[in-house]
C-alpha cells in the first residue's frame, strides 16, 4: 500500500538518512535535539518533518525509537524485511565504480533488489563474478523487461552518459541513479538522482 502524502523531496531525503540513523541508534528514545546533534539538521526542521508526515508523539520525552522508525518507514512505503515488496534493479557500466556495487552487503538490508549487471566489455563480464547474471550491454532492454527492473545506476563513462540512459529510457525504466558526472535528460515522468563525488567535494570548500 502506498503513501497518500506527497512528502516534499527535501523532507523524503532527510527522512531516509533519518531512518538509518534509527537503525544505529542504541537507545530506546531519542529527542530531536539528539538527532539534530547528530545529523547537523536545525531541531526545529526535524520536528516539523516529523509532523509534516503525522508523527507528533512524544515531543517532550522524546520519540520511541522503534515506533518512530515504523512511522517512517510506512510514510516512506519501506518495508526491507519482506522479499516481495523490494524494487528491482541493475548496474549499468561494470569498471571500477559499478564493479564496486557487485557486493551483495551493499542491499541486503534493504528494500531493493539487484537482478543484473550490464557492460559492453565482454571480457569483463567473464571475468567479474557476483550473486545475478551479468550480460553484454546489448541485451539490456530484454533483461530489462524480462526481471521487471524499474531502477538502473548507471556507471558508464560520461562520453556514453546519454546515450545509455536513451537506452533505459526505450526498455521503459522508471528511475536511474546517475554517478556520472553528466547531467542526463529524460522525459517526465522519470526520476534521476545526480550523485557526483567532484560536485559533493565542491559543496565542501
Amino acid at each position: 500500500m502506498e503513501s497518500l502524502i506527497v512528502i516534499p523531496e527535501p523532507t523524503k531525503k532527510r527522512l531516509i538518512q533519518m531512518m538509518q540513523l534509527l537503525l544505529q541508534f542504541d537507545k530506546t528514545r531519542i529527542t530531536s535535539l539528539e538527532i539534530s546533534e547528530l545529523t547537523g539538521w536545525k531541531d526545529s526542521l526535524i520536528r516539523h518533518d516529523l509532523w509534516l508526515v503525522g508523527y507528533n508523539k512524544g515531543i517532550s520525552n522524546g520519540y520511541k525509537v522503534s515506533d518512530l522508525l515504523d512511522s517512517i518507514r510506512k510514510i516512506l512505503c519501506v518495508d526491507s524485511t519482506l522479499e516481495d515488496n523490494k524494487k528491482n534493479c541493475c548496474i549499468v557500466g561494470l569498471g571500477r565504480l559499478g564493479a564496486a556495487l557487485l557486493d551483495d552487503d551493499l542491499f541486503s538490508e534493504s528494500q531493493f533488489r539487484i537482478k543484473a549487471g550490464f557492460d559492453s566489455n565482454i571480457n569483463r563480464i567473464e571475468i567479474l563474478r557476483s550473486s545475478f547474471s551479468l550480460y553484454p550491454i546489448n541485451n539490456m532492454a530484454n533483461i530489462i523487461r524480462q526481471e521487471k527492473i524499474i531502477f538502473a545506476i548507471l556507471c558508464v563513462k560520461n562520453k556514453d552518459a546519454q546515450n545509455i540512459t536513451n537506452k533505459l529510457i526505450d526498455a521503459k525504466i522508471e528511475g536511474i541513479v546517475n554517478l556520472t558526472e553528466v547531467i542526463v535528460k529524460v522525459p517526465s515522468g522519470i526520476k534521476v538522482e545526480n550523485i557526483s563525488i567532484i560536485n559533493a567535494l565542491q559543496l565542501l570548500k
